[in-house]
Parts: C-alpha cells; structure tokens; sequence
C-alpha cells in the first residue's frame, strides 16, 4: 500500500523534477555559447533574452511530457490553453478580469500615495505617437507573458498534480513552483534570503490557481495576470510614481509591491474570500450529485 502511493507520488512529481534538471543542465549547454557573444551575459539572470530563451525550454518540456499523457489529458490541455482563442468569447472574460486587476493595481498606487509612501511625478511626454506606439508593444508583450506563464502554471502543471493530488495540494504545488521560477540563479534565495517576493510570488499564484480552478479557463487568470503587470510596464514607460529614501518607507510598503507586506495581507484576504467561494460550490455540487443518485 505504501509503496503504491509513493509510485503515485513519484509519477506526478518525477516528470516535473527530471524537468526542471533538465532545463537547467540546457542552460548550462546555452551558457557558454551566449558568453562568447557577449563575455558578461548571465543567460539565468537576465530579464529579456533569458526569460524567453527560458519560456521556450519550458514549453519544449511541456510538449515532451505531453507525449506520455493520455488522450483525454492532450484534449484538454489543448482546449485549455490554445483552441479557446479560435473564438473570440473569451476576450470579454479576459478584458473584465484585466481591467479589475489593472483597477486593483491602481488603487493600491493611490492608497500608497494617500498614506506618504509614494510622490506624484509630472508626466514628461514628448511624442504622444510614440508613447502610444510603446504602450500598444507593451501591452502585447504583456499579453503573451502572462499567457506563456498560465499555460505554463494553471494549464499545465496544475491539472498534471490534480491528477494524483487534491485541488489544494495542487494549488499549492503549482504556487510554490510557480514562486521558485522567479528567480532562476537562485530559486530558494525566495524562501531565505528574498522572502518577502518569495511570499508575494506565492500569494499570487495561489490566487491565479483560484481563479482557474473557480472560472474553469485559463483567460481569467490570463486577464488577472496581464492587468496587474501592465501597470508596471505602463510606469517603465510613463514614470508617474516617485519613491521616497528607503529609510522613510513604512513597514508594510516596498518598491516591488509583490514584496510589501500590504500586498501580502490584500492577497491573503482575497485567497480566504475565493475560498470560501470555491468551498461553496464544491458543497453544493457534491450535493447535487447526491442528490442525482
């Protein structure tokens, strides 16, 4: 018996670890080669090139571990995460979840600029065209980062740990990873040393899981995600926010919101309502199926 679940186990969370070694002893391969370009390029560190040379091993794995699964599982995963943009329904879905995260993000902004933590910065616009060119690349590489990401996360890993796992044990594993592929050089520096990203990376998977789980499609979580980064790529390219010495900064602000102990309690309380919701509608479709029989 014991052995049975520890197969189970291994054959759920076996394919994902042989992955993750497998992508980086890729990187490894990769290193060498973007060196003699450029002598000071770190491929794990970087933002750009890194990131997508990342994403692109991940799906290249994904596909590889697809191969394995059933018939069922590859229809799935293909409706979840890529022939639902063969009609255009879900961009209500994605525009309505984009828009409130995007509202989230903003309020948030001025509650830290109500409470002193942050200054208000003139805009310095000298070409509308080319602000709204730039904001029009943004959004677009918005979109395809936090849809690689959900394809990635809620489309991938978290129905592969369902399959073994409760729907919490799943979210949780999903978020954690989800956590520890934020920081490539280092991934366990977000639970010792960064915890505090490491808290917020978790707190927000978690609650993209939620939303998954809840709307059962990945363009809710898409929208979410999509709407919260946006904000920050609209600031990259229109600085309106200025900050204050790090010395005069209150005990529940940072810079990087995902680690200010504010967002963390927001997120939280978010997590425990979308909870209780998801508790609800699992009660009542147990009940229904009791019903039924």
């Amino acid at each position: 018996m014991t052995s049975a679940i520890a197969q189970r186990i291994w054959n759920s969370i076996g394919p994902i670890l042989l992955s993750a070694l497998s992508i980086f002893l890729s990187f490894l391969l990769i290193q060498p080669i973007a060196i003699f370009f450029d002598p000071s390029y770190t491929l794990l560190a970087n933002r750009g090139l890194g990131k997508i040379a990342f994403t692109v091993l991940v799906i290249v794995h994904i596909l590889l571990l697809l191969t394995f699964q059933t018939k069922n599982f590859l229809r799935r995963w293909f409706q979840t995460n890529v022939l639902f943009l063969k009609s255009t329904q879900w961009l209500k879905t994605f525009s309505c979840f984009f828009i409130s995260f995007c509202f989230l993000h903003t309020l948030f902004l001025f509650i830290c600029y109500g409470l002193g933590a942050i200054s208000y910065v003139a805009p310095s616009v000298k070409s509308i065209n080319s602000l709204i060119f730039k904001m029009g690349l943004g959004f677009i590489a918005t979109f395809f980062l936090a849809w690689t990401e959900e394809l990635i996360f809620r489309g991938t890993l978290y129905p592969f740990f369902e399959k073994t796992f409760s729907v919490f044990t799943s979210m949780f594993l999903t978020s954690f990873i989800f956590m520890l592929a934020h920081d490539l050089t280092n991934p366990f520096n977000l639970i010792s040393r960064d915890w505090k990203l490491g808290l917020g990376l978790f707190l927000l998977g978690f609650l993209l899981n939620q939303l998954f789980v809840l709307n059962k499609n990945l363009y809710a979580g898409m929208g979410a995600h999509a709407g919260l980064v946006f904000v920050k790529v609209f600031l990259r390219r229109l600085p309106l926010v200025g900050y204050f010495d790090e010395a005069q900064w209150p005990w529940w602000f940072a810079k990087d919101l995902r680690q200010a102990h504010l967002v963390h309690i927001l997120f939280f309380l978010i997590i425990i309502i979308l909870l209780l919701i998801m508790s609800k509608k699992f009660f009542i479709r147990e009940k229904e199926l009791n019903d039924s029989l």
